[in-house]
């Protein structure tokens, strides 16, 4: 359920409002105090048990149409008052007159109650919830009768009760060991709550016939029967919070599918056939089906077969292409194109584009006498297929085509060859599998956990995706009996009287309830995107904070992260960002194996990552029950139930917003707060312009306008804005004060030295965090109050022109973690960053590179030693500076491009302690004698077109031993020759972990 998601976006809500005079504050702070409650309690029910699952789900139901409720009401409030002249749909529904908080919190006040009840039952058990009541109710009791008891009595008893209140919250959830002593106290603190409730009650009935002497020693004797089960609970309370661990998570196990290869478990035979089937010397070309249901390892088995670095030299042309359930023959030729990787080119270096008969014509001239492998990964129709296959040659040499479906018709319908129809697992691989997945590759499992982890495993029936994900759910949960006997009787129950083919849909399903409240919406959020999307992770947790659904450390936690810092005299850490939230969340669905990676950075982060189908497919399912995305993926799409009340939209091909009876249909969402643009980039603008009034999030990054769109200046909401325009933005973006990320592309790419394309009101949107624009000036900053700082949340500045990027311009940002400059010409520079004692992405760029003059860099690299990306192009700078680089700390990832750097000689004296990956591109490098000693950490060293490199005669770089790549493109013959020598090396030693690829278009 996304419930949890919409509580706390109107939190959000809410917060911004209590800093404004939009709203009266004295009602703003009720309703807050109710949602603080209710995202409290949502934490504590989910994920629920299976015996109250259904009443928690149906909670939730009703929180989330509450929250919608009071959220449209507020949101719709506050876009009237921006807009009074103007009748918008949302005031036709709703009065422009001042709302009234005290009826939306009345609204919510009973499902309050409801969800702190279930929370505390679900997450302390009914004894806890039933002592607690009875302490409230003994602690208004003692309130109402305020007057009619002695006062000297009320302090002390009230103290008491207040200390139990606090023992419990300490003791439950009660460990194991300590479970029967907590649950036995609770029983005896609610039998002499309930007790004393019945006495005062028959004294305040009745005052008026008893002396205040004879109360005060009732009350008396009450305290006395009270004080020995106080002083128990705060004993065996205290107890219990010693031995806890005050703010490190429980243990968890990193599933061994994060940033690694998956291991082949229980297919190892099918791999073989398949590889004997590639190496066989048959002459002819052969199409080699994987088939099989969903969710059984196809891809898996293709990819590490792929992967394998003896098909490279085996095959010299290769490809991978990934075939959507709405793909076309143009998408998927050009889509070969550009993942072909050979001798000559390396996979992604070109872009091709075109109609399908001229991208049909390229793609068999490029392969037409040269042996190849292609992976036509999830092909679904036959028709689709056997078009494709007449632009993939057979050139008589053995070349091979790698083909993963789950229809079964369409792998018996290929002749050419027998393939391979994939089984689930025997039970025996199954908890290999299931092992490897909780505990990482062939570690063990505790042995209390063994027979249950079988059971679990037994219950997945062989489907490697079902043991996947319930092997990443256990990787991150409790590691106690109890709680793996939960999962087992849950597993069993959704799958014992199920087909295999329906099993693992029930699988799925229940790591979708499993998941923590705070994870739902992320999960949700990723199925709103393209099938076998490649989603950029700065992307999607730029998303995730614009729409408002994450939270970060509550006060109180932090403070104790920071107390154990003081304690441990480590460096105090920095506050919390919410993108901080956003990449832990990302990273807790990654641990659960319900994304994946794609691919990593250059210093081994997530770049992109994706889902399978079938998990994609849950996600859509549940987002359209949650009514939180609807997606709009093609022309004859039937509507579903309830679409116009869902919160957000996905496009997935853009071109359906051309046509009239698509945007008319679209355009009847009632109150969406996201649309995103997510298919191709469309060249040309599109007659409709599409726009909600309580839009919080408008990604059009792929949707080209020529006019500014004056809908977007309506959007008081907006917090996300992409869009692609080559015009000036206009004065009046600056209204949109709550937009936190602005990105704008132009295209085709024209730079305007001296023309800034942002207007002078940008100085005035202090809520911005990422401000990306094609390369252009930043207007002229007007004098300030002394010590204000405008861009104190910025984060992200990319494409500005050093000029306008002054000292007294980067004061005004001093929490800068990526900065972009550039400058069209070499001439005077000042790397003016001392106050950017955050940044951690540098890249700069001279646009028309030349020898001389060089940019006459003052000072002399200043950079923060907070500095772990730095990326520099055209500078022209003598080797000699290299120096001071190497003595950033921090620094993982230095990449030198384009004459970045002047002269025939690099001999460092000096090392580079964390480097992990070192590119040099296109410089007149010739001899470069770098030792394995000054270079400690790499990883990867890659050389582009590096025509005169000649000399590693000194260099030992190869014996690094975390180095994993070697990579030369277009180098020299000389250069040429040690990367083979070296692979030569490396094969002789066994060392399967060190990868040299070359590649020369001049062979």
């Amino acid at each position: 359920m996304a419930a949890f998601s919409s509580v706390v976006a109107l939190e959000q809500l809410l917060n911004q409002i209590s800093n404004s005079d939009q709203l009266p504050k004295e009602e703003v702070v009720p309703l807050r105090e109710n949602i603080s409650s209710l995202k409290s309690s949502l934490e504590k029910i989910f994920p629920a048990p299976k015996n109250d699952r259904k009443g928690a789900n149906d909670l939730a139901v009703e929180i989330r149409k509450k929250i919608f409720q009071a959220q449209d009401k507020i949101e719709s409030f506050i876009f009237t008052q921006s807009h009074p002249s103007e009748s918008a749909e949302t005031s036709k529904s709703q009065s422009s007159t001042p709302i009234s908080l005290q009826e939306i919190t009345a609204n919510i006040d009973p499902i309050v109650d409801k969800a702190k009840e279930l929370g505390d039952t679900i997450a302390k058990g009914i004894n806890y919830t039933q002592s607690v009541a009875a302490l409230d109710q003994l602690r208004n009791l003692l309130l109402a009768s305020d007057k009619l008891l002695p006062k000297e009595e009320l302090g002390p008893l009230r103290q008491n009760i207040t200390s139990m209140t606090s023992s419990l919250e300490k003791i439950f959830p009660a460990p194991k060991d300590e479970r029967k002593e907590a649950n036995d106290l609770a029983v005896e603190i609610t039998k002499i709550i309930l007790e004393a409730q019945d006495k005062i009650k028959s004294f305040t009935s009745t005052s008026t016939s008893k002396s205040q002497s004879l109360i005060s020693i009732s009350l008396q004797e009450i305290r006395a029967n009270i004080d020995p089960i106080v002083n128990k609970a705060k004993e065996l309370g205290d107890k219990i919070a010693k031995g806890r661990k005050s703010i490190e998570e429980p243990e968890t196990y990193k599933s061994s599918t994060v940033g690694g290869k998956i291991k082949i478990v229980g297919q190892e035979k099918d791999k073989e056939l398949i590889e004997k089937k590639l190496t066989a010397t048959t002459g002819s070309r052969l199409v080699i089906p994987i088939s099989g249901m969903p969710g059984i390892g196809k891809t898996t088995l293709a990819r590490s077969i792929y992967e394998d670095d003896k098909f490279m030299t085996n095959f010299p042309y290769k490809a991978w292409v990934t075939v959507s359930q709405d793909a076309n023959v143009q998408d998927i030729l050009g889509k070969i194109l550009h993942t072909l990787d050979s001798r000559a080119q390396k996979a992604g270096d070109k872009k091709y584009e075109g109609d399908e008969a001229k991208l049909r014509v390229e793609l068999h001239q490029a392969l037409s006498n040269n042996k190849y492998l292609v992976v036509v990964d999830d092909m679904w129709d036959r028709d689709i297929w056997m078009k494709l296959l007449t632009a993939l040659p057979d050139n008589e040499n053995s070349s091979r085509i790698l083909l993963t479906t789950r229809s079964r018709e369409l792998a018996n319908s290929l002749k050419s060859t027998d393939g391979v129809e994939m089984q689930p697992l025997n039970e025996e691989d199954s908890w290999t599998l299931l092992r490897n997945r909780t505990f990482g590759d062939d570690k063990e499992c505790p042995p209390n956990l063994e027979n249950l982890g079988r059971d679990i495993s037994k219950h997945c029936k062989g489907l490697p995706l079902s043991l996947t994900v319930i092997g990443g759910l256990l990787s991150q949960a409790s590691k106690e009996p109890e709680y793996w006997q939960t999962i087992a009787e849950d597993t069993y129950a959704a799958t014992a009287n199920s087909k295999v083919e329906e099993a693992y849909l029930e699988i799925l399903s229940l790591s979708y309830d499993y998941l923590p409240s705070k994870l739902k919406g992320c999960f949700l959020y990723m199925g709103a995107f393209p099938e076998d999307s490649d989603i950029a992770v700065s992307k999607i947790i730029r998303l995730w904070v614009a729409e408002g659904f994450l939270t970060i450390l509550p006060p109180r936690k932090q403070q104790l992260v920071d107390k154990v810092a003081e304690l441990s005299l480590a460096p105090k850490p920095k506050p919390p960002l919410i993108e901080d939230a956003a990449d832990q969340s990302l990273r807790g669905l990654i641990d659960r194996n319900l994304v994946l990676i794609r691919k990593n950075r250059d210093n081994g982060l997530i770049k992109t990552c994706g889902m399978h189908d079938s998990l994609k497919d849950l996600a859509e399912k549940e987002s359209l029950r949650d009514m939180f995305f609807h997606s709009r993926k093609r022309y004859s799409q039937k509507p579903e139930k309830d679409t116009n009340s869902q919160r957000r939209v996905s496009v997935h091909k853009n071109i359906l917003m051309c046509l009239e009876e698509v945007y008319n249909s679209t355009k009847e969402i009632e109150k969406p707060r996201s649309l995103l643009y997510l298919g191709h980039h469309h060249h040309h603008p599109m007659p409709f312009t599409l726009s909600f009034d309580l839009l919080r999030v408008l990604d059009a990054f792929t949707v080209y306008f020529i006019g500014f769109p004056d809908e977007f200046l309506k959007l008081v909401h907006l917090r996300y804005l992409s869009f692609t325009y080559n015009g000036k933005l206009p004065s009046k973006i600056a209204q949109l004060h709550k937009l936190q990320v602005l990105i704008v592309k132009r295209q085709p790419k024209i730079i305007f030295v001296g023309m800034p394309f942002l207007p002078d009101e940008i100085w005035n949107m202090k809520e911005l965090r990422h401000l990306l624009i094609t390369e252009t000036d930043l207007p002229f900053l007007t004098p300030t109050e002394p010590g204000t700082i405008i861009f104190e949340k910025l984060q992200t500045l990319s494409n500005i022109n050093a000029d306008s990027c002054t000292e007294k311009v980067l004061q005004h940002a001093p929490n800068l973690k990526r900065l972009g400059m550039w400058m069209e010409g070499p001439k005077k520079v000042e790397f003016l960053m001392n106050k950017l004692d955050q940044l951690e992405i540098f890249k700069f760029k001279v646009l028309n590179p030349i020898l001389k003059p060089t940019p006459d860099v003052q000072p002399k690299f200043y950079f923060p030693n907070t500095v772990n990306k730095l990326n520099l192009s055209g500078t022209g700078l003598p080797w000699e500076d290299m120096e001071a680089i190497s003595k950033l700390p921090n620094l993982q990832v230095l990449k030198l491009k384009e004459l970045a750097f002047h002269g025939a000689q690099w001999c460092p004296t000096y090392g580079f302690l964390q480097l992990k990956f070192l590119l040099i591109e296109y410089l007149n490098l010739e001899n470069w004698e770098a030792k394995a000693s000054q270079f400690p950490r790499l990883e990867q060293l890659i050389f582009r077109h590096c025509y005169d490199l000649e000399e590693f005669d000194q260099s030992d770089i190869e014996e690094v031993e975390s180095l994993r790549l070697i990579e030369l493109v277009d180098c020299s013959p000389n250069a040429v020759e040690w990367a083979e020598k070296t692979k030569t090396w490396a094969d002789g030693f066994g060392d399967k972990t060190l990868r040299v690829r070359i590649y020369s278009s001049w062979e």
